[in-house]
């Protein structure tokens, strides 16, 4: 009976140490999973924090070169510097072709809400998107007026010169928007990012 109670005792001791030794492992799988998953988080935010701040970055660039150009078109207008805002225009249509693509991962991680509704993001973005149409326009009505024959020097073409201007003063005070907005959120991003 004594053998039988020692390989009973056996028994019972082996298989708690076995059931232990598969809860130990469990827990260390779970924990090695965590830290596994925690580490691929990591490395996807800073390929998306990373390409972000390099969009941001370039999206600011092209906002300045546009606030330049009318700046100088403030003053008087010339064609060399409507060349430089058209050019920009092209520059802000590639790079926006690319933001689902680079920025639609940063929002899986982070929230702008409270920095886009604080400076109505939306309502700068619409302006520009106005600006754009409308400045097409009159430089369409203004090609249409150079093939009648008219000059730069003619009423009608300074008239539409003129709108541009006006269009130009509040387009200037959307792109501040979006830059003060860009700016922020890329401080927001590195605070963020430096807490990790």
């Amino acid at each position: 009976m004594e053998n039988y109670n020692l390989i009973i005792a056996g028994v019972i001791g082996s298989t708690i140490t076995l059931f232990l030794t598969a809860i130990i492992d469990f827990i260390k799988e779970k924990y090695r999973t965590k830290i596994e998953m925690q580490k691929l988080v990591f490395h996807r935010k800073t390929d998306a924090v990373e390409r972000a701040i390099s969009w941001y970055q370039e999206a600011i660039d092209c906002y300045r070169m546009m606030q330049t150009a009318c700046d100088a078109l403030e003053e008087e207008y010339n064609p060399t510097t409507y060349s430089r805002l058209v050019a920009s225009f092209a520059q802000a249509g590639r790079l926006y072709e690319n933001t689902s693509k680079v920025l639609n991962p940063i929002y899986l991680y982070y929230n702008f809400s409270d920095i886009e509704s604080k400076y109505d993001i939306q309502y700068s973005w619409e302006y520009i998107n106005f600006t754009i149409k409308e400045l097409g326009k009159l430089d369409q009505q203004v090609l249409k007026l150079y093939n009648q024959g008219l000059t730069d020097d003619s009423n009608e073409i300074k008239t539409l010169r003129t709108k541009a201007l006006d269009i130009l003063k509040k387009f200037a005070i959307a792109i501040d928007v979006q830059i003060t907005i860009i700016t922020e959120i890329m401080s927001k991003l590195r605070e963020e990012y430096q807490k990790i």
